[in-house]
């Protein structure tokens, strides 16, 4: 009989993909990692913005099958965490099944909602959550609230699924929701129930263990533990080890973002000076008294695959694009220009790309001058160069995309063992709460490893600053 290796199973819910990593327990290094276009967003009237998450589940149980066949047949998997985008809003049967379209991170429809409960419990943004999305849906939809059991974050969505359970699992302690809160939430002038305040709880916290008519769809056994996850941009910070001060992550996505690690009395300097320009929040709370500085981007991760899309079928070669892209010079070329209109479909995917990275660079300035160290930027996804995406038939990143982002940044880039950081952080996630590590520190040095670490190119510093620069003016 061959003996069986240990390993956890890791879900990422991404906005355009899904994720599915197995990773070894002993040494936490990937043994499969498959990434499957997701949902097209559908968008409506009024700043509409859905997807089927019954789709997102098809392409799940199709992604984990590929990624058991990649691992082997020796594989034994001892835990399942998932993590998604949010805040996002799903609607759910008893079943785990959708009760009605998801309503996306991006959904506008709720923002009087938003408005009277931040009024009406004294916070606001992130920490709402999903809350005004479920109030907007109880009261503007009324016939698929009778089929809903619950309303769930996409994590706690995809962990009902597997296990059955329930729960709100988020680090952030100002997202708890206190007695008096919950009886003005369920309140005539909260408009919520039940069914949208499940019992709280820490991720990497064993909530359940998985049905088997779910094993059945994912090819994995019965009973298997089922960790709560979190929002992929904290995965992401697991991931990618931001218990490391002065380390920061640079997540790509459909939408783009970007994190970095920093003391609290740091942090709280570089807010006064720097205002709402960076968001600040808490570091998961196993990293301790740490906090995290970033922010999201204006769909930098789109604007990348647009443009490569484009080039494709404007015909460029599939299989050598990404090196054609990495041999232009930096700088050359701006899609913000007059001239843009002219650039070729190779040209104009080297200005995405850069203008990714500016992005970055842009939104951190500010923090960066006001003390905010920044020693490296760990990358991660197809949008930083981390690794291959689903638009080419490339099987590897040339240095010159991560040599641009490095010199662009101005700070050395680290391209990690496995260059999906929330998914790496869902695995170190699933593996504290199936009981295999310690403690979330002890699983995220595991796991986030360097593979590839690329320092600025002196001799492109004057191109980069002028990039730089014109980019400010854009």
């Amino acid at each position: 009989m061959t003996p069986t290796r240990g390993a956890l199973l890791a879900i990422d819910l991404g906005s355009t993909a899904v994720k599915v990593l197995i990773t070894d327990v002993e040494s936490g290094a990937p043994r499969a990692l498959i990434r499957q276009k997701s949902s097209h967003q559908v968008a409506g009237e009024g700043g509409a913005a859905e997807q089927d998450p019954d789709a997102w589940w098809r392409t799940i149980v199709h992604a984990t099958n590929e990624a058991l066949k990649v691992s082997g047949n020796d594989t034994e998997i001892l835990g399942i965490a998932a993590v998604g985008h949010g805040p996002t809003l799903v609607p759910v049967r008893a079943d785990g099944s959708a009760a009605a379209p998801a309503m996306l991170w991006s959904d506008r429809r709720a923002a009087s909602d938003d408005a009277h409960l931040a009024a009406l419990l004294q916070r606001s943004g992130w920490l709402l959550a999903e809350l005004p999305k479920a109030r907007w849906f109880l009261r503007e939809r009324t016939e698929a609230a009778g089929n809903t059991a619950h309303l769930l974050s996409t994590w706690d969505a995809l962990a009902f699924r597997l296990s059955g359970e329930a729960v709100a699992s988020f680090w952030d302690p100002a997202r708890g929701l206190a007695p008096a809160d919950r009886a003005l939430l369920l309140g005539a002038d909260g408009g919520l129930d039940e069914r949208a305040l499940p019992p709280e709880v820490h991720p990497g916290t064993k909530i359940g263990q998985l049905r088997a008519e779910v094993a059945g769809e994912l090819g994995l056994r019965a009973g298997t533990p089922v960790v709560s996850g979190t929002n992929d941009g904290l995965a992401a910070v697991v991931g990618a080890g931001l218990m490391h001060l002065g380390r920061g992550v640079d997540v790509g996505g459909a939408a783009g973002g970007v994190g970095v690690s920093a003391t609290t009395d740091t942090a709280a300097r570089v807010s006064a000076l720097v205002g709402a320009s960076l968001w600040s929040g808490p570091a998961p709370t196993p990293f301790g008294d740490l906090r995290i500085l970033g922010g999201a981007l204006g769909g930098t991760g789109l604007l990348l695959d647009e443009a490569i899309t484009n080039a494709i079928v404007g015909g460029a070669r599939p299989e050598t694009l990404m090196q054609e892209v990495a041999a232009l010079p930096l700088g050359e070329f701006s899609l913000g220009s007059a001239a843009s209109e002219t650039l070729s479909g190779v040209q104009r995917v080297r200005a995405a790309a850069e203008r990714g990275a500016l992005a970055v660079e842009a939104l951190l300035a500010p923090a960066r001058a006001a003390g905010l160290p920044l020693d490296e930027m760990w990358l991660s996804g197809p949008a930083t160069g981390a690794t291959v995406g689903l638009h080419t038939t490339e099987t590897h990143v040339p240095r010159g995309i991560r040599q641009m982002r490095a010199d662009l940044l101005g700070v050395p880039v680290v391209v990690p063992r496995i260059a999906e950081a929330a998914a790496a952080g869902a695995a170190a996630i699933a593996g504290v709460g199936a009981g295999i590590y310690a403690s979330l520190r002890e699983a995220a040095d595991l796991i986030a490893v360097v593979d590839q670490r690329i320092d600025p190119d002196p001799r492109s510093a004057d191109a980069a600053s002028a990039a730089r620069e014109r980019f400010r003016r854009e």
